[in-house]
């Protein structure tokens, strides 16, 4: 369950696709009298529909539907369908056969012609032929001109389907190729129940537009003659519509209405087929139905994976090899294929694949079925037996209580799991997460090279992980583990079919000034609400977000967090702690859930701030989506394991890789300092230059009304004279805080009464009390506690070399403490050497500064006053103007208002030792 979002901007940019398209079918009811109506859908296939135009269900042998032509036949009358037809892919056997039999039927098939500039193959819906044309419309299909001139010539009439999606991604395609399409068809599919609203949307506007001189034009500039395809530029486009059906579920739903004048008088020496045909021609049609965005298809790939699951036969590893298709096709079919005959044998998986399409159809599972599951999976049983009454008794909601069904089915499936999971943890039936390491969990990443060691081990050392036994793997999967598996690639296909030419569709709406799809972006983040230095900037980003209202939203996974302006918040399936890692909360959130949300919130780009759960979710809907992702780099994680663990130049590489395959996923990547951005576009990462954005943490206001800490209240016997150290941080080992007592003790030698204070918690405290006993810790400190340290202590000491940013150096300067610090990273970006703050190389060089700083009285107070000053350069304006302009969004008003005469601090160079 999640916590909606309340913000001040409601997106509305699915609102105004649904109007507009509700009004234009509205009106198109209203054109033609019913009584001299026939309804057809001009766009639905069973099983003669065997050879796909998709390159893995070629390669897997896979038809496009195991749809009985019977069974389609019955549900286009069941569904009030007058007329029929059936478009098969390049042939019309389905036609031939029932036409032998006595049905009358319109005579269809889908061609696949190809476009040889454009390298493209689209299809072509055609209607009216006789046996020996079809046999020329294949050869001619080959060259789309020769096949339109063919029809044309013949009085064939064809209707060009889905004009905005295309069953490729190809470079070639522009805005030309819908010039030539505009010349050489006279009817466009404007509503196809298969494909989404936005690309509906968007036809129907360029159609509308197209006036006779545009057309003259465009045949004109790419040397067309319209007459040869048999369109008169004259006339305005025909606008059709079909189920694009291939399952039996949807199909007559969606469709046209064909007018006839006198119609019922016709029908009784006419066939409904002859009349089709001649209002198809004439243009007298008016497309009718309901477009449900990905609904409807993720439905249909439900349904047609669960018979996948049940009906694949072996590819064969030799025919996939010597396939058309890129190694990676014959990768990703060799991997499904196996995956889905391992399931095979499991029985239980199978059998819910049966129900799941038996549900779809309108049939209830067997009622005995309910006293025989278990407790944990009648649960299941109830959402098909909902479905099936949907589908039965009430098929207006039909599409809702599916996908509703299906999104709470993933959601109980997943808790199921992390139940088991921690049932086997908590019994010791399974590894006690505290036993993990990350010495333990790198080593354990390599796969070996020799397949016979991969698949079956070596037979001595069956504790390592690349040692699998593939029989052993798949007789331990999850029931629940490959139903979810199911169910998300099901969401996933549906979407990403419809939005893999987003690029496209972007263009082809700028070009038509409307339909734009809303900018905005989802930022995915595990750790706003945690309390360490990222938290703390992310708190003060959202809070820029909220205060101006920009067009981002953050998301979080919490169980106890509530939504706010700006602000998602949904409640984790899982949760666990790492202890190892100083009490780190793993949240795992439900993956649907946030694709349902970013969907909904018309959002068409995603950040990522975390590498763990969030992460994943992010490259999940960036592959839904089609969307451009960016990472927010906060962490490094090389000079963590550095800091942290044991591991040797070769271990910490194979975790480099691993990070370097993570970065590369993502469109762009954002760093806090010059040196992180070197690094990643080095020999060691090779990520693009372009690829890299350089960006900072803004600073938040002084609060003037703070009154500074006297140092006798932290300290006894202190005065205002006493000189005082100040730290604020993740008490942890990486953050260098176990120099302190060399530092310290050090600086002591000419500064005995040097005293320092610690605030903060991690799982280092305890031991960093102990070595340094005199020290004063004031535990974790909320935001104005800090501030009144800042303001009564002396100087800020910062030993990290790990740290990327150091949010609390700025926090430190806002309120005029300068700051010591290594010469690294992130605070040599920041520091200016001996005008704010020093940098420097060692332990020596930092107690040595500390003297110095406490024995120049007249330069501290300078020192404090630059302090101020620089972090003036940090406005969280040019900032987050600079973060929105390199995601892609629009800056708002207020921000081109105030928009800085010089380019943001963090571009320019730094004067440092």
């Amino acid at each position: 369950m999640s916590v909606h979002l309340l913000s001040k901007t409601k997106p509305e940019f699915r609102q105004s696709l649904e109007q507009e398209f509700a009004t234009f079918i509205e009106l198109q009811a209203q054109r033609f009298n019913p009584n001299n109506c026939l309804k057809i859908d001009f766009h639905c296939h069973d099983h003669n529909s065997d050879v796909p135009d998709e390159l893995w269900g070629r390669i897997l042998r896979l038809p496009e539907t195991w749809l009985k032509t019977k069974k389609l036949v019955s549900t286009l009358v069941a569904n009030g369908n007058s007329a029929l037809t059936i478009t098969n892919h390049n042939n019309a056997r389905s036609c031939w056969e029932l036409k032998d039999s006595g049905q009358d039927v319109l005579v269809g098939a889908e061609f696949t012609c190809y476009f040889p500039e454009y390298e493209l193959f689209i299809h072509v819906l055609t209607y009216g032929f006789s046996r020996d044309q079809e046999v020329v419309l294949n050869k001619k299909r080959q060259n789309i001109y020769d096949f339109l001139r063919y029809a044309a010539d013949e009085d064939i009439p064809v209707i060009l389907p889905h004009p905005l999606y295309f069953y490729t991604r190809n470079d070639l395609i522009d805005l030309s190729l819908f010039e030539k399409l505009a010349v050489m068809f006279s009817r466009f599919e404007v509503l196809n129940g298969q494909r989404d609203l936005w690309q509906s949307v968007l036809t129907l506007n360029w159609l509308q537009s197209l006036t006779p001189e545009k057309i003259t034009e465009y045949a004109r500039r790419h040397n067309l003659n319209p007459a040869t395809f048999g369109v008169d530029p004259k006339q305005p486009k025909v606008l059709t519509g079909g189920s694009d059906d291939h399952t039996g579920i949807f199909a007559g739903q969606c469709g046209s209405w064909l007018y006839v004048p006198n119609l019922q008088e016709r029908l009784k020496t006419e066939k409904p087929s002859e009349l089709a045909l001649e209002a198809l021609k004439k243009g007298n049609i008016a497309p009718f139905g309901q477009i449900a965005e990905n609904q409807k298809l993720n439905i249909s790939l439900l349904d047609y994976f669960s018979q996948v699951a049940t009906k694949i036969k072996d590819p064969g590893l030799l025919r996939i090899l010597l396939h058309r298709g890129s190694t990676w096709d014959k990768i990703g079919c060799f991997a499904v294929s196996n995956v889905l005959l391992e399931m095979q044998k499991h029985k239980k998986t199978m059998k819910f694949f049966s129900f799941v399409h038996d549900a779809l159809q309108g049939k209830k599972p067997n009622k005995l079925l309910k006293w025989q599951v278990s407790k944990d999976y009648k649960f299941c049983i109830a959402q098909l037996e909902r479905i099936a009454d949907a589908k039965r008794n009430n098929p207006e909601s039909y599409i809702d209580t599916v996908n509703t069904a299906m999104s709470e089915l993933f959601t109980h499936l997943n808790q199921l799991i992390a139940k088991r999971i921690a049932c086997a943890i908590n019994s010791n039936q399974g590894v006690l997460l505290e036993s993990f390491s990350t010495e333990e969990l790198t080593r354990k990443l390599e796969i070996p090279s020799q397949l016979t060691a991969l698949f079956l081990g070596d037979g001595k050392r069956q504790d390592n992980m690349s040692n699998v036994n593939m029989g052993k793997l798949f007789d331990n999967l999850s029931f629940p583990v490959l139903i979810s598996v199911i169910l998300a690639g099901s969401n996933l296909a549906s979407t990403r079919v419809l939005y893999q030419n987003r690029d496209l569709l972007n263009q082809f709406a700028q070009h038509l000034g409307k339909n734009q799809h809303s900018k905005r972006a989802l930022y995915l983040t595990d750790t706003l609400l945690d309390k360490n230095g990222v938290s703390t900037s992310l708190s003060g980003k959202l809070r820029e977000i909220q205060k101006s209202d920009l067009a981002i939203d953050f998301l979080i996974c919490h169980s106890e967090a509530q939504a706010e302006p700006h602000l998602h918040v949904v409640r984790p399936i899982a949760e666990f702690e790492v202890q190892r890692y100083g009490e780190q909360q793993i949240r795992i959130p439900d993956i649907m859930e946030i694709a349902r949300i970013f969907y909904a919130g018309g959002y068409d780009r995603i950040v990522c701030s975390t590498e763990g759960p969030m992460a994943v979710v992010a490259l999940f809907l960036q592959q839904m989506f089609n969307v451009p992702s960016f990472f927010f780099m906060h962490t490094d994680w090389i000079d963590f394991i550095k800091h942290t663990t044991d591991l040797n130049q070769f271990e910490r590489d194979r975790v480099r890789r691993l990070m370097r395959a993570l970065y590369n996923r993502f469109d762009g990547i954002f760093v806090l300092n010059q040196e992180h951005k070197a690094w990643l576009t080095g020999h060691e990462m090779q990520l693009n230059k372009e690829q890299v954005f350089l960006t900072a943490h803004h600073t938040q206001p002084c609060d003037t009304q703070m009154q500074p800490v006297h140092k006798d209240v932290l300290i006894p016997g202190a005065t205002d004279l006493t000189p005082v150290l100040f730290i604020a941080c993740r008490i942890s080992q990486e953050k260098g805080i176990f120099d302190l007592p060399k530092i310290v003790a050090l600086a002591r030698q000419r500064l005995p009464e040097l005293k320092i204070v610690i605030a903060g918690d991690g799982p280092a405290t305890e031991k960093l009390k102990q070595k340094m006993p005199d020290a004063t810790f004031v535990g974790w400190q909320n935001k104005k506690q800090l501030a009144s340290l800042y303001l009564g202590l002396d100087l800020f000491v910062f030993p990290s070399r790990f740290d990327t940013f150091g949010n609390v150096i700025l926090e430190a300067f806002v309120h005029g403490m300068p700051t010591i610090a290594y010469n690294c990273k992130g605070p040599k970006d920041i520091i200016q050497h001996e005008v704010n703050g020093y940098l420097v190389d060692d332990i020596d060089g930092m107690a040595a500064r500390i003297v110095e700083f406490f024995n120049t009285p007249e330069k501290q107070q300078l020192m404090r006053q630059q302090a101020r000053q620089r972090a003036a350069d940090y406005q969280a304006e040019p900032i987050m103007q600079q973060f929105l302009s390199d995601l892609g969004l629009d800056s708002p008003s207020v921000y081109k208002q105030q928009k800085s005469e010089r380019p943001p601090v963090y571009n320019q160079q730094k004067t440092v030792a």
